[in-house]
């Protein structure tokens, strides 16, 4: 499946996640009262307990900072989540970096927060040792798994390093969207595909998870940083009560939860209200993959 199949099978997917679960949420009125229940989504991520545990933690914070009842959802995939905010299926989002500067170009969500850009490299490309793949030059004439149209860390950043390299994807190699980090990784580890592209901060779980070892897989390539951290987003029509309870006391409470600061790699104080030059840096690399955020939709 190439990158225009697949955003559009990935979009299709959410949109069928979603249907029904409007919960408390409301497209239209912004009339919320303090006792409205808030639906808040978190990005797809990995069937690993630890990690779902992690997202339901999240979730309980943003009720504690709310001081509304929360439900939570995980769409099946990133772009999901976007058009769910943007049509009031949902009131509170986590975004992925790209999936925020599309909503945001496309005037689906109204960001409240986003933290600063790591340091550390944000994707990790790996084979099989046994692949024959040793630098991303070799993936030519190779499969690779992708995790979401959508996904930062699962295929912008890798997507990226590979152009780098000069392949193009499509010519120089044949793509899949997995659907998940995990999926992607097992495809590779199963030998469905050569090459799987997964988050940085995933790696030291698959490790401890006994998915691979580094005996038998091995890291060909890893990717530049991200120019911009991750974002909580909100329904444009959201009251400003929830807004403001959200931007005082979410940030606060995410920085004191070790495991959810690093699942989702918080740096420092987030910016409030960000303008959409913040997400300039993200465009710059979607165009350079050849990929144009308004074709998302």
């Amino acid at each position: 499946m190439h990158a225009r199949a697949g955003i559009i099978a990935a979009s299709f997917i959410g949109l069928l996640a979603l249907t029904g679960c409007s919960g408390g949420a409301s497209a239209a009125s912004g009339t919320d009262s303090a006792s409205k229940e808030l639906v808040f989504a978190t990005p797809p991520g990995t069937d690993d307990p630890e990690e779902q545990q992690i997202m339901a933690d999240l979730a309980t914070m943003v009720g504690e900072s709310s001081g509304r009842t929360v439900k939570n959802l995980q769409p099946a995939d990133y772009l999901g989540v976007v058009e769910a905010v943007r049509n009031g299926s949902v009131d509170v989002a986590v975004l992925s970096q790209f999936s925020a500067a599309l909503a945001y170009k496309t005037e689906s969500v109204d960001p409240l927060l986003v933290w600063g850009a790591s340091k550390e490299p944000a994707s990790f490309c790996l084979t099989r040792t046994d692949s024959g793949i040793n630098i991303p030059a070799d993936v030519k004439g190779r499969q690779v798994a992708f995790v979401d149209p959508g996904s930062t860390t699962g295929y912008f950043m890798p997507k990226s390093l590979l152009a780098k390299a000069g392949l193009t994807d499509g010519t120089d190699y044949k793509s899949t969207f997995a659907g998940s980090h995990d999926s992607a990784v097992m495809a590779m580890v199963n030998g469905n595909v050569d090459v799987a592209c997964t988050a940085r901060q995933l790696y030291p779980t698959f490790l401890e998870k006994k998915v691979f070892t580094e005996d038998n897989v091995k890291i060909i390539a890893k990717s530049d940083p991200i120019p911009v951290g991750i974002s909580v987003v909100v329904r444009k029509d959201l009251d400003e009560q929830a807004r403001q309870a959200l931007k005082d006391k979410l940030p606060a409470l995410m920085a004191g939860n070790e495991k959810v600061a690093k699942t989702l790699g918080l740096t420092g104080e987030p910016t409030t209200d960000p303008e959409f030059s913040t997400y300039a840096p993200l465009v710059d690399v979607a165009e350079s993959v050849g990929v144009d955020l308004e074709d998302l939709r």
